[in-house]
């Protein structure tokens, strides 16, 4: 991921960008989360209980909308290309694998931001029905977009794994679906620990031998050792150490207007972890 040429990764991200936006279906993406996102926020009785113009109502849902939507985004980065065959192309030109996956990151990055932009609708409602708070209300769209950019890097790992845009986005949003419900239950840490084992391990599997062979294996082994670490009392303190993988953990803080430097790191590194394990995949395909 070092030493990337910025024309290179703005011409992958531009291509990225106008093939989603191009499409009538970016349209239909665009309108569908500026629709949902209003109706959190304001179709909960709470919001015209409490009498305050803030967001509070939206910040208890976008974690579970951003669950579903970002993986759309995000189903065909790799997906497509594979199904079309354009990947074999994309591999043989000049350029690294750090700046194909984050020029694509870029793109759907770009796409995300778009609709959170339209999405400020939600403002000028606030606006008419009261004074909302600036500060407060930017505090809690930073914490959308950093969350936002987390689940696309998390999307696209599970692009890379499948040429059917459909399976693509089910592993997008089970991925996502682990960083929201790691902190919903006490008990469901425990399970995504066990899960994020299963994971690494079969991950590991894979990009050390490149083959597909031997990866149920792995994993088996990976939730195994997970759950004797959980249940078997090996690693004391097993769920709560997983349960702040919990995304909801950590834009609560954005959602109260604290912008604090932790929150930011989760969001900024598990985005770059996820970026560097796709570089890692996609290297393997050359082999």
């Amino acid at each position: 991921m070092l030493a990337l040429r910025p024309r290179v990764v703005r011409a992958i991200a531009g291509k990225e960008l106008r093939s989603f936006l191009g499409n009538p279906t970016g349209y239909v993406f665009l309108t569908l989360f500026i629709g949902t996102s209003a109706a959190a926020a304001f179709l909960d009785d709470s919001f015209f209980g409490r009498n305050l113009a803030d967001l509070a109502t939206l910040n208890r849902y976008i974690a579970w909308i951003l669950m579903f939507f970002v993986p759309a985004i995000t189903m065909s980065t790799w997906a497509e290309e594979r199904r079309a065959g354009t990947d074999e192309l994309l591999l043989t030109l000049p350029v690294r694998d750090g700046e194909v996956v984050f020029g694509k990151y870029l793109g759907a990055l770009g796409v995300y931001t778009v609709g959170l932009v339209f999405s400020l609708a939600n403002l000028a409602v606030l606006m008419y029905l009261g004074e909302p708070d600036m500060g407060l209300i930017f505090a809690n769209y930073l914490g959308y977009w950093l969350m936002g950019g987390l689940f696309v890097a998390v999307g696209m790992v599970g692009s890379m794994f499948t040429a059917n845009a459909t399976v693509a986005f089910i592993l997008g949003a089970l991925g996502c679906a682990g960083l929201v419900f790691a902190g919903a239950w006490p008990w469901s840490a425990g399970i995504v620990g066990t899960l994020v084992f299963a994971a690494v391990a079969s991950l590991t599997w894979l990009v050390a031998t490149g083959v597909a062979r031997g990866v149920a294996i792995a994993a088996l082994i990976g939730g195994v050792l997970g759950l004797a670490a959980w249940l078997g009392g090996l690693w004391p303190g097993f769920a709560e150490a997983f349960s702040h993988l919990s995304a909801l953990e950590h834009v609560a803080w954005f959602g109260q207007g604290i912008v604090r430097l932790g929150d930011v790191a989760f969001f900024a590194g598990g985005s770059a972890i996820a970026l560097v394990l796709c570089s890692l995949l996609l290297n393997r395909r050359h082999w």
